[in-house]
């Protein structure tokens, strides 16, 4: 909220409880800098080890800004993990408890339990925006609860869609190396994972910062995992979104991930036969059933996207029934854009955000 106030936008921050029992925090910008109304709601959706600060952190490029500016009212969510949703009705974040799920959770919980409130306060259909995780939890939803989605949910918009993950060779070595080190990763840590190297602040700032060929340094492994993309490189941005762009998730939802691209299926936890048999009545997890979607769905994909490939999106896509894929797949001009581009960009207001407000415009 410090942020989105500097920027001279309004802000407001709303709690909701899930049927769980999680305490999540949602922040609202109502409309944008020279308006005093609110338009129809939107509500973005982080992905995996970030949260909505991502949304707000680039200035005048940020996604929450340029929607508050084109008339909406922007609602930016927090699931479960985030610095901002780690309260817990009778949990504390250091229980291991607390850190017991992954993505399946927050598609079964955290989602309808936000755009619940969020239905309620407006009393509007809701514009959803899912990056990455966010659309994974988004479809999980989606096809969950079918009629109530349908009825609070206008569109569901995916920034890098990611629920089929096959053919990914880099990833499915890291999900060989998981599975031998998740057990003593559970133990250590208590079932949560921080992504930013354990170094303090300051030390980061020295290592990483003063420079540019020290940020670039700083850049690789991202680069390694999502896709090599100096082009979009912003010096302005960079400072920020190297120091902020990290929060924590779960070791189950890093788990979860690695079990879908070993598998190629988008699909529940995989507990193992016994408790897959006492759970879902089965030796093996089912599936996530894409066909029961209802809300219909538009896709942006990127060309140099190590994570969520155009191959992939195209998979994801083909399985949702024809009601739910009225779109075509938005493909961002620009070969280089990868899976953070998606956020820390320095073209990314005209390559995303500028074509998903249009779009979310041409659908009112």
């Amino acid at each position: 909220p410090e942020i989105i106030k500097r920027h001279g936008y309004p802000s407001e921050t709303h709690q909701v409880i899930t049927e769980d029992g999680c305490i999540l925090t949602i922040f609202r910008i109502p409309h944008g800098k020279h308006s005093n109304s609110s338009g129809e709601p939107v509500f973005i959706q982080h992905g995996i080890t970030i949260n909505s600060g991502a949304f707000v952190n680039i200035g005048n490029k940020s996604l929450g800004f340029a929607l508050a500016d084109t008339g909406y009212d922007v609602w930016m969510g927090n699931f479960r993990g985030s610095i901002y949703s780690r309260k817990h009705q009778t949990l504390n974040e250091s229980n291991r408890k607390f850190w017991d799920f992954s993505f399946h959770e927050l598609g079964v919980y955290d989602l309808p339990a936000q755009l619940n409130y969020v239905h309620q306060k407006t009393k509007q259909k809701i514009t959803y925006i899912g990056l990455s995780m966010g659309s994974t939890a988004g479809y999980i939803y989606g096809v969950t609860y079918p009629d109530v989605a349908y009825k609070k949910v206008k569109a569901f918009i995916s920034l890098a869609p990611v629920a089929i993950m096959k053919d990914l060779p880099l990833f499915q070595f890291v999900s060989y190396v998981w599975s031998i080190i998740e057990r003593p990763v559970q133990t250590l840590t208590k079932g949560k994972v921080v992504p930013r190297p354990p170094l303090p602040t300051s030390l980061f700032r020295y290592l990483c910062l003063p420079y540019p060929i020290q940020m670039k340094i700083c850049q690789i492994p991202d680069m390694i995992a999502f896709g090599v993309n100096y082009e979009q490189n912003d010096p302005e941005t960079l400072p920020v979104t190297l120091q902020h762009n990290k929060d924590a998730t779960s070791v189950k939802t890093i788990t979860h991930y690695s079990q879908l691209i070993k598998t190629g299926n988008f699909q529940y936890f995989d507990y193992g036969p016994k408790i897959n048999q006492e759970l879902y009545g089965s030796q093996y997890p089912p599936q996530y059933d894409l066909t029961k979607m209802k809300v219909p769905n538009y896709f942006i994909s990127a060309p140099n996207d190590f994570v969520s490939t155009t191959e992939n999106a195209e998979r994801i896509w083909k399985m949702l029934p024809d009601r739910a894929k009225p779109y075509d797949i938005y493909v961002i001009k620009d070969d280089s854009f990868n899976h953070v581009s998606f956020f820390t960009g320095k073209d990314v207001l005209s390559l995303v955000y500028e074509p998903v407000i249009k779009f979310i415009n041409s659908n009112k």
